[in-house]
């Protein structure tokens, strides 16, 4: 039982550096500059938003419709606890065995945390949607911002197909069996466009309902943790293994110890519970007081996303082999969705609430995705900017990109599905997602640590880590870039391949538009008050 003691302690030990974090931040906030105006009314809050987005330039054109609340749930749905777990648990078991979860979560998820109190320092400092295209882009220099937000785009459409993939073969299956149909990649494609049409609708239509969906999204995943914990333990009351098992380096079939390679990679097959929780940050201009509730979601998300996916994910190991073999997920791959069935005796309604909260991580990353399409066409940062970078008087919002995030998803799952060779599209779409997302993390940060946080826009943030923020900063990039080297070997070749397609295709995007992307950025900082006034009024909301 002595491992089982220095486990949790290791547990512990995380979410004790989480308490110190909070506590530090919570004083700095305290002793800054910055006062909420949200005692005083939406209406006052508002008007110091609109002028701190003025600063910069930028007029208000989308409107400020987001709580903490909802705020969080874009970062919380985005990092897609349920969807990863759904997708990437039973993979890791069997490459790392059960330490993976024991020993590998809390390790991965010290690291995580690491790098979302860093991100969540810059978008106090540059609270524009946009994310880390605009934190490099007012910290650096405008090539930076261009890569850095290249990246960051492509980083979330890969999230968007991993999730909607999930959810569209999850109702594949459950519709094969109900209607009597032989499942194939090409129903499921079927499946995967109307899921995806379902959430364009969603982004066009019901603008207005938006903050509600994504609070209720998080009380959706909250529930199906709960869900599933509870109909496993139901049926199979006390664990099948011994939880020393779980702290001992087994393999998969605990017949010798796992090798180090094996367990590495099956702990970064887990880094998808840790990979975009800079969500938040591209609806910055939608969120009240955005200075201080989009770092706290950005920070709380990964934290949260540690607790409830270490809880859930010891208890389905310690029952890992009677909830393997049902009739709708009969692999390891599935182990999520056969733990619920098994649990529940079969009743898929279980699983259709799985669905539903992968359908909300989905949409999440829709939205995310469109607003960092408009972020970079606001600037002139992508072809075609004129059209994507159109918001609607009406919906205050914009369709063009939300049109096109779709689109675009659709078509990274299809090259993906290629490039493993009519595989599953999985690996490499998660290794394009990861890579993709730890550059456009590592170059903002590395900015930072080069201005050693000597920028006026960084000493006026209210969230900051004060005189942590050199260890943090220092080691969420050593951490990017060594999780990201050791991705490549993990999780395939192709995912790097595309990655590198990219940053080819941005270089020449660069070479293109470099000119009016300069001159945009320019004309932005220099634009006169009055010119900002005159489009907001456009929107009604000056």
């Amino acid at each position: 039982m002595l491992a089982v003691w220095i486990g949790l302690l290791l547990f512990a030990c995380v979410c004790g550096c989480a308490l110190i974090l909070t506590a530090k931040v919570q004083r700095n906030i305290r002793a800054s500059k910055h006062i909420s105006m949200s005692a005083y009314g939406s209406y006052a809050q508002g008007q110091q938003d609109k002028h701190d987005l003025n600063l910069f330039g930028l007029a208000q054109q989308l409107r400020r419709r987001f709580g903490a609340a909802a705020s969080f749930g874009l970062s919380f749905q985005s990092l897609g606890a349920i969807g990863a777990l759904f997708l990437f648990a039973g993979p890791a078991l069997e490459k790392g065995g059960p330490s993976v979860v024991s020993i590998g979560l809390p390790i991965l998820g010290l690291f995580g945390m690491l790098v979302s109190a860093s991100l969540a320092e810059l978008s106090s400092a540059v609270p524009t949607a946009g994310g880390v295209y605009h934190w490099a882009s007012a910290l650096g220099t405008r090539r930076w911002g261009w890569y850095a937000g290249w990246t960051q785009l492509a980083g979330h459409l890969a999230l968007m197909a991993l999730m909607n993939g999930a959810c569209a073969f999850i109702i594949d299956q459950l519709l094969s069996v109900w209607l009597n149909y032989s499942s194939s990649w090409l129903t499921t494609g079927m499946v995967l466009c109307l899921v995806t049409a379902s959430q364009v609708a969603v982004n066009h239509f019901g603008t207005g309902r938006m903050g509600a969906l994504l609070e209720s999204g998080i009380l959706l995943h909250a529930a199906v943790l709960v869900a599933v914990i509870g109909g496993v333990f139901i049926v199979f009351g006390r664990s099948v293994y011994s939880p020393e098992l779980l702290y001992t380096f087994q393999n998969f079939s605990l017949e010798g110890h796992v090798s180090p390679w094996a367990f590495i990679a099956g702990v970064l097959l887990l880094q998808k519970l840790f990979v975009g929780m800079d969500g938040a940050a591209q609806a910055a201009e939608e969120t009240g007081d955005p200075r201080i509730r989009v770092p706290w979601s950005i920070f709380l998300s990964s934290v949260y996303t540690l607790i409830g996916g270490f809880v859930l994910l010891m208890c389905l190991t310690l029952v890992f082999p009677a909830v393997v073999g049902t009739a709708l997920f009969s692999s390891g791959n599935s182990l999520f969705a056969a733990a619920a069935l098994d649990g529940w005796q079969g009743n898929s309604l279980i699983v259709l609430v799985i669905a539903a909260a992968i359908w909300g991580s989905g949409n999440s990353e829709l939205l995310i995705c469109s607003r960092a399409l408009f972020g970079l066409a606001r600037d002139r940062a992508l072809p075609y900017s004129g059209s994507f970078s159109q918001v609607s008087r009406e919906r205050q919002t914009p369709l063009a990109a939300i049109w096109m995030a779709a689109l675009l998803s659709i078509v990274l799952f299809g090259a993906g599905r290629l490039a493993d060779g009519g595989g599953e599209a999985v690996p490499s779409v998660l290794g394009f997602a990861i890579l993709n997302l730890q550059i456009a993390y590592v170059i903002p940060i590395w900015i930072k640590l080069r201005l050693y946080n000597r920028h006026r826009l960084l000493e006026d943030a209210p969230w900051h880590l004060g005189s942590y923020s050199p260890f943090v900063n220092r080691t969420a990039m050593a951490w990017l870039l060594l999780s990201g080297g050791l991705s490549i070997f993990a999780l395939g070749w192709r995912g790097a391949a595309g990655t590198g397609l990219l940053l080819l295709l941005a270089l020449a995007m660069d070479r293109k538009y470099r000119k009016q992307h300069l001159e945009k950025l320019q004309s932005r900082l220099k634009r006169p008050r009055g010119e900002i006034i005159r489009i907001e009024r456009k929107f009604h909301l000056h």
